[in-house]
């Protein structure tokens, strides 16, 4: 009787092994989509702003985990000047070298 409570504890043993084998190669596969994000860090609007954004990625990535594609937003300053903002993701040819990820 104890063989068989023991081949069955072993067959589960098994199968939570291959699903965290399956878990962990699922969560490997994402693929980051770069977007580019010009806020104002002077002032209190673009901090709340950058703040809702990033609370509304980890929120949406919460409840669809299955999701392969992951924003990574390329954030810059604009520094108060709405030109300079409004050229900036024009002459961006390259993504920064620190790339924000919401987690």
């Amino acid at each position: 009787m104890w063989k068989r409570h023991l081949r069955i504890a072993f067959f589960y043993l098994f199968l939570l092994l291959q699903l965290k084998v399956l878990l962990v190669e699922t969560v490997n596969e994402t693929i980051p989509v770069n977007v580019g994000l010009v806020i104002d860090f002077e002032d209190w609007i673009g901090k709340v702003g950058l703040s809702c954004i990033d609370m509304a990625l980890k929120d949406f990535y919460g409840t669809h985990a299955y999701y392969k594609t992951r924003l990574v937003l390329n954030i810059r300053d604009s520094k108060r000047d709405v030109v300079a903002a409004a050229s900036a993701g024009i002459k961006r040819k390259q993504p920064s070298s620190k790339p924000y990820e919401a987690n």
